[in-house]
């Protein structure tokens, strides 16, 4: 069949020169089929996945998530005890309260010094307050903490 019959061609274009485009298009619009339905499937499960910390009923952490939110989904474990420490700055706890805390979940908040997504809570935190900046600074603390829990304890109990 001639293919100018079917479409108006120019008169100045031979007719091999019609059907080319044409190859060429349904290749770019299969293209772009296979394209976009790689692209939807990592889209769609992006947007059923539930959100960090879904689970911590803490209007105070979703506003931090929204700083780092790789932070969170990287470290799920900060989520509950970033959301208990957020709720004692807010009722102005003083520094013992937040510490005593804070070591609770020393385990958990481990994983906020290693990920890299993490460090700008870390910085943030620290413009307010004196927050371990390593890891091993955590560690220190809590067990320099519970060092003199237990000094103040067993003082206490051999002077009764």
């Amino acid at each position: 069949p001639n293919a100018c019959a079917l479409v108006q061609c120019p008169p100045e274009q031979p007719q091999a020169m019609v059907s080319l485009p044409t190859v060429v298009l349904v290749k770019v619009v299969v293209l772009m089929d296979l394209l976009a339905a790689s692209l939807a499937a990592p889209l769609a499960s992006m947007n059923t996945e539930a959100p960090p910390c879904a689970d911590v009923d803490s209007v105070l952490i979703q506003f931090v998530i929204r700083v780092a939110p790789q932070c969170f989904r990287q470290c799920p474990q900060v989520c509950r005890p970033v959301a208990e420490l957020l709720e004692l700055v807010a009722a102005h706890a003083n520094s013992s309260v937040l510490e005593h805390t804070g070591c609770s979940f020393e385990q958990e908040l481990q994983c906020l010094y290693g990920e890299p997504s993490c460090k700008v809570l870390l910085v943030i935190a620290n413009s307010s307050m004196d927050v371990p900046e390593t890891a091993e600074e955590l560690r220190l603390r809590c067990a320099d903490l519970a060092g003199n829990q237990t000094t103040s304890t067993s003082t206490t109990s051999s002077t009764t």
